[in-house]
């Protein structure tokens, strides 16, 4: 464990660790892999300031990390890579100490001016034997050698400190050329169901920028002091892609698996445009999916429904509709005669529209807590509702009659949250609850709170589009 103490910076680097047990020790191979990875991304409208990407091998992790690696900007000529240790404890932030570091495709020069900048923190320090043997730094290099053609790195490898902090020390090292990437895995070990449930919350929690909330990653720190950077520099987060090892690479079993994510932290933008939810206003009601593509959404969904109640496979389509493959947060509700049967969702957009639509309708016929799952005797009189909801957003209010003024019925689905505390209502709530006062204190009962708990709350609030079979 180290105590803050660093020694002279040498004039030495750093071999490759893990290289032709990641990925390949051959140039041309692993030159050739990256480049096909890549391949399966594409650029953004904004390039991200700060990406978070995969560490595991590149059998497993390299399509999710593709995605975030194709949408940077090749202009980037400073790379500061946060990373977990998993081998050699760390209490603080270690920097190497050495000139460079080396994979297959070569030596990758380290920012020596920024280094000593940060080492003038009261918790940064040099550690070589920290670096020495880890992998979470070092598969990113690659990744950075086939998109940037001159770059120096920071290679920090961050533990037991706190993020604000953590943010604070970094934050000064950051210009318009600079790239921040976060090396981070998501749940480790689970099954492939428990591993989506788990990864899904946690990338929620990334998304909706919440501070407080759960975060099951090995980086989950990293990614804490990313967030904090986020917030200085005025970054919404972006989901480009998550998967488990099961998904990227099947024959390794879906029984112990690991979920990766690849995230976008872009720019924000300017009021008066859509939200990161990409063309779905904030501050409008009006429809903006066609018939074509929501009677194609409520077909998955129903086929999804037979699907999983039949405890049979319903495989993902290939070519959904351009609006169906976008994220978007998604509810699903069921409906038997008229009661609720059902209803399950991502108030993120975590996932393309048309997933969204399958794995919420599987979940609401067999996962709501408050019902039990659907029989094949009750397919027939199921009735399914589909809610597309655009991203939520901060509502500021300076007291709470403030807020009653500011909440729209029948148009506003909210969201109450309180430390780890928070549930939402979709629009819908608003047909048996029309009074702002009795919607809130609900919405605050079930989020656990007391009553006046929306009083004190973050209020964040969302526009849904409803359609149903």
């Amino acid at each position: 464990m180290n105590t803050f103490q660093s020694g002279p910076l040498q004039e030495t680097g750093r071999s490759p660790a893990v290289a032709g047990r990641f990925y390949p020790a051959a140039s041309d191979s692993l030159r050739d892999m990256v480049d096909n990875f890549i391949a399966l991304g594409e650029s953004l409208p904004s390039a991200p300031k700060i990406i978070i990407s995969p560490h595991a091998g590149y059998r497993y992790s390299g399509p999710v990390a593709g995605k975030a690696y194709a949408a940077i900007d090749s202009a980037v000529r400073t790379v500061i890579i946060l990373g977990p240790p998993h081998y050699v404890p760390v209490r603080g932030i270690a920097a190497p100490s050495v000139a460079w570091f080396e994979t297959p495709l070569g030596r990758v020069a380290i920012d020596r001016d920024r280094v000593r900048t940060l080492l003038a923190s009261p918790v940064a320090f040099t550690d070589d034997h920290a670096h020495e043997s880890e992998h979470s730094l070092e598969v990113q290099l690659p990744f950075l050698q086939r998109r940037l053609s001159s770059f120096t790195i920071v290679p920090l490898l961050v533990s037991q400190v706190d993020p604000a902090q953590a943010a604070g020390c970094i934050f000064p090292l950051i210009d318009d050329s600079t790239l921040v990437v976060v090396s981070s895995d998501f749940s480790h070990y689970l099954t492939q169901a428990e591993a989506r449930f788990e990864d899904d919350r946690s990338i929620a929690a990334i998304l909706s920028g919440d501070a407080e909330g759960l975060i099951d990653a090995c980086g989950e720190l990293p990614i804490r002091i990313a967030m904090v950077l986020a917030g200085k520099m005025g970054l919404d987060p972006q989901l480009l892609d998550s998967r488990t090892s099961f998904d990227t690479s099947p024959d390794s079993g879906a029984g112990r698996v690991v979920g990766y994510a690849s995230i976008a932290l872009v720019p924000r933008r300017v009021s008066g445009r859509t939200d990161s939810s990409g063309d779905f206003p904030a501050d409008s009601s009006r429809c903006m999916l066609t018939d074509e593509v929501k009677r194609y959404l409520l077909r998955l969904a129903r086929l999804s429904l037979e699907a999983s109640v039949k405890k049979e496979e319903c495989p993902l389509p290939q070519d959904p509709p351009d609006a169906a493959g976008k994220h978007r947060g998604c509810f699903v509700t069921l409906t038997l005669k008229g009661e609720l049967r059902g209803c399950i969702g991502y108030i993120e957009p975590i996932r393309p529209l048309f997933q969204a639509a399958m794995e919420n309708t599987r979940n609401a016929a067999l996962a709501d807590p408050r019902f039990p799952g659907v029989t094949q005797e009750e397919l027939p009189e199921i009735k399914i509702e589909l809610s597309v909801l655009s991203q939520p957003t901060p509502l500021a209010y300076k007291d709470p009659a403030d807020l009653l003024e500011k909440i729209v019925p029948q148009v506003d689905g909210i969201i109450l949250q309180s430390g780890l505390l928070q549930a939402t209502f979709l629009p819908q709530v608003w047909e048996q609850l029309p009074d702002r006062v009795q919607f809130l204190e609900h919405l605050s009962r079930k989020a656990g709170m007391a009553r006046d708990g929306w009083k004190t709350s973050t209020v964040k609030r969302y526009r849904a589009e409803h359609f149903s079979e």
